[in-house]
């Protein structure tokens, strides 16, 4: 598999089949392998293309804005604020008048004294309904506010950019947006270079300067897969804003004391903050002539909004309280509103808590962190785990939709713990709270043949999530998308599993995790071991032993499957192993062969990716090429050698002592603490003396 989060799909139609199925009816369900068996053989035809069997997001998107506009659209105004650019108006009218229904809009235009001669040329512009000549300079707030005033009061506003040219659909896709969608406010559309590179994804903070906002996906290719996907935004920007009228009545209009930048941003936080969403469709497309290459020299202007929006907006992004003891406590008749008592709000979420690795990291997580005396809980679409002992509140929600509208309430930290996880937790902490994204693997590597799913995970990793992480090598795949994380391996309960005095190791014991996933590769395990037939010491081949959920896998000759262990079960097997074994193909971390380790047994893994930070060629295991050979030879070397298995146990058990659960959960509670500081920035003269180049006025 390539080390690359967004490569690694397999060649030709039949490849990976197996696994491909598999996944498919997991995440998919059977009424899409039908579907997909039924249709398979047209797509080696053109009618794939006319039936749209591989279709975009965004086709789908387009598709369903269209119909619904048919039945459903209604008249907007545009507002167009103008300065000295009667040419680009124009382009502007015309590609408005190409794009839309006739009827469909009223087109002002708001003219900030540009003076008679550019008014003339305003005038002559076809299709321009309301001509609003002003007779002072206000800036774009109060110009774009001359605009929403002379606006019909029933009806939606769209403001654009002169600047900007509209492409087919562009409308009906900002409308369906706003009114399909449940508590959408305001909607921004994709924007795009002439030359059809990307140059609006959404409003985002910029890291490296944080006094400015970033268009995300700016410079990314046409359709760039990952900007194809809808999602809530902090804000979008004024070149293009479809906003509905209930948000003009309840937030009021621009600020005008923003004499040039942020005022968009402002209006969307006000939106936020008011109830509405801010969202972005992509569906939605506009070219916008910006020049790539923008001046980035700040004028007196722009430093006096920056003032102003920190001023206002600085406690909002970088003071927020997630110590327990505060606002909810108070509602609840707790302690008073006005103090804490230090103790962190932290709340995970998951979206199920079935039997797994990262189910169990998470808990432990939770375990801990309440132990140590902070106020935590998990939020999930599951029921409470019957098979972890999980000592904190759990809260069960129907849906994500009901369990984001349940954690926006929240003044906490609020943690991700999967990619479908991290689009409500971040929806939930726009207004209250700190989100943060545990990232337990690259998840697209679950995605091989299912395009659109490996462009959504990747969108999921935002840029205003503070990350954490289970091994070197998510963290650094992380780092070639532009992010940084904190490294918190999963620990080991030390207590639990250990070498047992009462249990001999036996000298014919093959332990293996018995599970159908693809990425554990089991039938490599198998096909290894049945090499040992004729290579084993003991004169027969050994006892494969597999232990999980899954007991049907236990099929063959040799093949024991313990079910359904609990801790104490799994400890005991690993004391009684000869080697264990697994051959995943990809891991986040791989727990399972350092409990093994913990346990003195010997170990053989092949690279798994996530295992590289605590697996040892030669040291504390063996780590043969995933090939049946490979591994074979190096189970049928183990067992031939009691003296090397001896020192592997022996240096495994040592590397299990540094991920001892106490030291784990140290570096879990420094980051949250460090998360939970306040972040305020400093106002006077420290602000950025210009523009960062791929930042937004």
């Amino acid at each position: 598999m390539s080390d690359n989060p967004i490569e690694g799909r397999p060649r030709g139609a039949f490849a990976n089949l197996r696994r491909r199925i598999h996944l498919t009816y997991r995440y998919f369900g059977l009424r899409t392998i039908l579907f997909r068996i039924v249709t398979f053989p047209l797509r080696f035809t053109p009618l794939q293309r006319r039936l749209r069997l591989r279709t975009h997001a965004r086709d789908q998107e387009l598709r369903r804005a269209v119909e619904w506009y048919r039945e459903h659209g209604r008249p907007v105004d545009i507002v167009i604020p103008s300065y000295r650019d009667a040419e680009r108006v124009r382009t502007l009218v015309r590609s408005i008048s190409k794009t839309v229904p006739h009827g469909m809009t009223r087109v002002i235009v708001a003219d900030d004294c540009s003076g008679p001669e550019h008014v003339a040329a305003l005038r002559q512009i076809g299709g321009v309904d309301l001509l609003i000549a002003a007779e002072r300079n206000g800036g774009f707030a109060v110009n774009v506010n001359r605009g929403l005033q002379a606006s019909d009061g029933e009806r939606d506003v769209v403001v654009l950019n002169s600047d900007v040219e509209a492409l087919p659909s562009w409308l009906e896709c900002l409308q369906y947006a706003a009114h399909h969608y449940e508590d959408v406010g305001i909607v921004g559309a994709q924007l795009q270079y002439p030359d059809g590179r990307i140059q609006f994804g959404g409003t985002v903070r910029n890291r490296d300067a944080p006094e400015w906002f970033d268009h995300r996906y700016r410079f990314k290719p046409a359709g760039w897969g990952p900007a194809g996907r809808t999602s809530s935004a902090l804000a979008v920007t004024g070149a293009c804003m479809y906003v509905r009228r209930e948000v003009i009545e309840r937030v009021g209009l621009l600020d005008e004391r923003y004499a040039m930048a942020y005022e968009d941003v402002d209006w969307c936080l006000r939106a936020w903050q008011a109830g509405f969403c801010v969202l972005y469709f992509p569906a939605a497309q506009l070219v916008h002539h910006e020049s790539v290459t923008r001046g980035t020299e700040l004028g007196e202007r722009e430093r006096a909004s920056q003032r102003l929006f920190w001023e206002r907006w600085s406690e909002f992004f970088d003071a927020r309280s997630v110590l327990a003891g505060t606002r909810e406590d108070a509602d609840d008749g707790g302690l008073d509103g006005a103090a804490h008592d230090g103790r962190l709000r932290i709340v995970y979420v998951t979206e199920d808590t079935g039997v797994g690795g990262g189910h169990r990291d998470v808990f432990e997580h939770l375990n801990r962190l309440s132990a140590r005396g902070h106020d935590v809980s998990l939020y999930t679409l599951g029921d409470p785990p019957d098979w972890f002992s999980l000592r904190v509140p759990v809260h069960s929600f129907a849906d994500y939709d009901e369990l984001a509208r349940s954690l926006a309430e929240l003044e906490a930290i609020k943690v991700a713990t999967w990619w479908m996880t991290a689009a409500p937790v971040w929806r939930a902490s726009i207004v209250r709270g700190v989100p943060v994204y545990f990232v337990q693997d690259i998840e697209t590597s679950y995605y091989p043949d299912h395009e659109h799913a490996r462009h959504a995970v990747l969108d999921s990793y935002r840029p205003e999530f503070r990350y954490m992480t289970i091994s070197s090598w998510n963290r650094e795949r992380l780092r070639e998308l532009g992010l940084d994380a904190e490294l918190i391996p999963p620990g080991i309960d030390l207590e639990r599993f250990r070498p047992r005095a009462d249990v001999a190791r036996r000298e014919d014991m093959v332990l293996a995790l018995g599970r159908s996933n693809p990425l554990k590769n089991l039938p490599l395990t198998i096909a290894a071991w049945k090499r040992l037939r004729d290579r084993s010491e003991i004169g027969r081949r050994p006892e494969l032993c597999l232990f999980g959920v899954e007991p049907e896998l236990a099929d063959g000759e040799g093949v024991r499957y313990v079910d359904a262990p609990d801790d104490e079960q799994v400890n005991e097997l690993l004391c009684q192993a000869t080697v264990f074994v697994q051959t995943s193909t990809h891991e986040g971390f791989a727990l399972p062969p350092l409990e093994a380790m913990a346990t003195g047994a010997a170990v053989v893994c092949t690279d798994a990716h996530g295992n590289r930070d605590f697996c040892l060629d030669g040291v504390n295991c063996l780590m043969p090429e995933p090939t049946p050979g490979a591994v074979g030879a190096a189970l049928a070397r183990l067992f031939a050698d009691p003296e090397l298995r001896a020192r592997l146990g022996s240096a495994g058990r040592q590397t299990a002592q540094g991920y001892a659960w106490e030291r784990r959960i140290d570096a879990l509670e420094a980051f949250f603490e460090r998360v939970a500081a306040s972040r305020r920035m400093a106002l006077a003269g420290e602000l950025a003396p210009e523009i960062p180049t791929n930042a937004k006025r």
